[in-house]
């Protein structure tokens, strides 16, 4: 009797089957899932079928900087500047038998105080990378790239000399933390002849909390003639929260490459046109989330009989209260041989994701 209602119950079972089954939805499984690329860092995740590890990653920054200071300026004519910019940053990385390869391509917008926007490429390459060798094709800093101070924004300077460029450059690891590098650029992004070719080269050394770089450079001025510039720097830990630096550059009719303070420093690259920047730089990390910087600096030059210098003094506060914030105070007072001075702030909120 037992076996005969289990039979029963079993053909209901099986009759019941297909219908219930008919009403139940179909659940695919997935062909692949997005793996992280740790060997490439953090944020690196491989696309679906293919040996290629990508990043995506940006940035939202707010900038206000005040008029000149040392100007008594009616509201109507405050002549502040302000934006807003929108980063985004693309990469990739794939390991070959060839190479490994590394794309790199940095798109921003911006809108300005004066209520108009841009949209445009910041830096865009292709990376090989060999055994101890990296070549760049493409857009990006140069190799003569000499210290500019530490602080966060240096609102009336010191910067760095050197610009982006379009470029052929290749770098080589040594080994005992020396590396060489040798570029061939754009002389048009140094304000030289438009269609010619710059030629860059640095050799640095780090070795644990001090490292040290120098820099020559061959500029086309004119598509007959070139200057040349050359650099040094020197930087030091001196403890876990404090970091100090030191560079100098000279430039006979590549003044471009020399830096200095942003609103005097508007040099011409003529045919022996001469000069020389000093910068000193300090950064102090206050605590974990606050840290300040102060650098000087001391820019000469001579055009034509025509001898000019000038001095500034900049500083900066960083308060950091979770990774990838800032809030940033920045300002500097700049003074020129004619007694002509120069007094900005800025202000920045940014956020790097």
């Amino acid at each position: 009797m037992n076996f005969k209602k289990i039979a029963i119950a079993a053909a209901a079972a099986a009759a019941a089957t297909p219908a219930m089954a008919a009403d139940l939805p179909v659940v695919a499984e997935p062909v692949n899932y997005v793996q992280a690329c740790d060997a490439f860092g953090a944020g690196y995740f491989q696309l679906p079928g293919q040996d290629t590890c990508i990043r995506v990653h940006g940035r939202i920054r707010t900038n206000y900087t005040s008029h000149d200071l040392t100007k008594d300026y009616s509201a109507a004519n405050n002549a502040y500047s302000a934006y807003a910019r929108g980063y985004i940053y693309l990469e990739s990385m794939t390991d070959t038998e060839f190479a490994s390869i590394k794309t790199y391509t940095e798109l921003t917008g911006t809108w300005n105080d004066d209520n108009t926007s841009e949209v445009g490429t910041g830096s865009a390459y292709v990376q090989l990378g060999f055994d101890n060798v990296s070549v760049l094709i493409g857009r990006t800093g140069g190799v003569f790239d000499p210290f500019g101070g530490y602080s966060e924004i240096g609102t009336v300077g010191p910067v760095a000399g050197g610009e982006d460029a379009l470029q052929i450059s290749a770098t080589a690891d040594l080994g005992n933390g020396l590396t060489a590098s040798f570029g061939i650029l754009d002389s048009n992004a140094y304000g030289g002849a438009s269609k010619d070719a710059n030629f860059e080269a640095g050799l640095s050394y780090t070795q644990g909390m001090f490292s040290a770089s120098a820099f020559a450079a061959a500029h086309a001025y004119s598509n007959d003639d070139y200057g040349f510039a050359v650099a040094g720097q020197v930087e030091a830990d001196v403890t876990d929260s404090v970091k100090v630096g030191f560079g100098a550059a000279y430039a006979d009719s590549a003044l471009s490459y020399i830096g200095g303070n942003r609103e005097f420093a508007q040099f011409t690259d003529a045919l022996g046109a001469t000069g020389y920047n000093l910068v000193a730089g300090a950064e102090f990390g206050l605590s974990d989330k606050v840290t300040a910087a102060l650098d000087a600096s001391y820019t000469s030059i001579d055009v034509s009989g025509f001898d000019a210098s000038v001095t500034t003094v900049n500083a900066s506060v960083v308060y950091a209260p979770v990774a990838g914030l800032k809030f940033v105070v920045d300002g500097g007072l700049a003074r020129d041989s004619e007694d002509g001075e120069l007094a900005k702030i800025s202000t920045r909120v940014q956020y790097s994701f």
